[in-house]
């Protein structure tokens, strides 16, 4: 199947100046190559957990027969200037990428398999799901990882490639974690350096469920991800902690989002990344307070380390607040190596060039050690020290 692509993507939750170039981004391209519309299949299974294929627009519908409580208001009136959230009302459950994601999913047909746990099942084992490319393969397809009441799964997804290789690979991830349940997420992207690659994550937790996202971007030419996480009910958490690098003429554009709407929820955002050579990067950060969300606490931090005077760098944290009592924090740290860091290493007879390389790595495997099947973090840390 050949494919054109025309949407736009990562669209802030309210606009800003136009003139800053981070309000949306564009994933364009003709005759795009798909030829698999389903996900692999995972090695194993733990006990109490099924999966079941289903299309894309089925398997929505778990979020719609829960959008009482997804989507829970205190019924007070008025949204954000420039609010635009009505563009992706369409949507099941509010996704990063946002509604376009949807409609091509949904126009090409493909499948999503969905995890379900059930209700006190804690998964001593992750579900694995090994996307190996090959040369000139598109793949279009997508996930939903459910947790019941008070249950527990971790989902390993491993995006790899020959480094040389060519294609497409767009992934679509919803979860729902109900009261008390922990999803853990983890994805480690060491796809070819000429692939094009979407990774759209979208979800919920109920009261005091919880989702952890773990997140490498290290390949691939073009990449664009975003995640949307509603902490709908009281005390839900979000945790994500994303690692990345740019480098020679590749693109990445970021939009996470973690929109608070019951009371005492927690969120933690934490992105760690590094641009090389003639690398561009974009990313949108934002902490939502919705009214009702009182006693809640957010915190966004970006420490991006940019290693050549021609690399391009956005960055927009957000916080917005329609509550009173919250704590929300944000922030950007973005620069290169210091001159008293420098002296320091080169005085221990470490020249400029490997105290870079030293200062990479550290960034990127303090992520990578955080994912928890012992032979992915173990590649990835092989793939980082080669790259370099």
């Amino acid at each position: 199947m050949k494919k054109d692509l025309n949407m736009k993507v990562n669209v802030l939750p309210v606009l800003t100046y136009n003139f800053l170039h981070v309000n949306d981004s564009a994933i364009t391209g003709s005759d795009i190559n798909i030829d698999k519309l389903v996900s692999p299949e995972a090695a194993s299974i733990p006990q109490g957990i099924s999966v079941k294929r289903v299309s894309f627009t089925e398997a929505g519908e778990l979020f719609r027969q829960n959008s009482e409580r997804i989507l829970v208001s205190t019924g007070v009136p008025g949204v954000p200037n420039g609010d635009t959230s009505a563009r992706d009302a369409s949507q099941a459950v509010r996704t990063g990428m946002g509604a376009d994601v949807d409609d091509l999913m949904e126009s090409v047909g493909a499948m999503v398999d969905v995890y379900t746990v059930e209700e006190g099942v804690k998964a001593n084992e992750p579900v694995i799901l090994n996307f190996n490319m090959d040369k000139g393969q598109g793949v279009l397809t997508g996930q939903v990882i459910h947790a019941k009441r008070d249950s527990e799964i971790t989902v390993i997804m491993d995006y790899n490639s020959e480094a040389d290789a060519e294609g497409f690979l767009g992934v679509s991830t919803r979860l729902l974690a109900e009261d008390g349940a922990k999803i853990n997420l983890v994805k480690a992207q060491l796809l070819g350096r000429n692939f094009t690659h979407f990774d759209d994550i979208g979800g919920a937790c109920f009261t005091q469920g919880a989702i952890n996202i773990t997140t490498l971007e290290l390949g691939a030419s073009k990449v664009w991800t975003g995640s949307y996480i509603n902490l709908a009910e009281k005390e839900a958490e979000l945790f994500s902690n994303m690692g990345y690098l740019c480098r020679g003429d590749e693109k990445l554009d970021i939009n996470y989002v973690s929109d608070h709407r019951g009371k005492k929820t927690n969120a933690s955002m934490q992105f760690k990344g590094v641009l090389l050579d003639e690398a561009k990067k974009t990313f949108r950060g934002t902490i939502d307070f919705k009214n009702g969300s009182s006693g809640s606490a957010g915190d966004e931090q970006e420490d991006a380390l940019l290693l050549s005077p021609d690399v391009v760098n956005r960055s927009m944290p957000v916080i917005l607040c329609q509550e009173e009592d919250v704590d929300g924090r944000h922030g950007a740290t973005i620069g290169q190596l210091g001159e008293d860091l420098l002296f320091y290493m080169q005085s221990r007879g470490i020249d400029e060039e490997e105290a870079k390389r030293i200062m990479i790595r550290a960034r990127l495997e303090s992520v990578a050690r955080t994912i928890p099947d012992p032979a992915l973090m173990q590649r990835v840390q092989y793939y980082i020290q080669n790259i370099l």
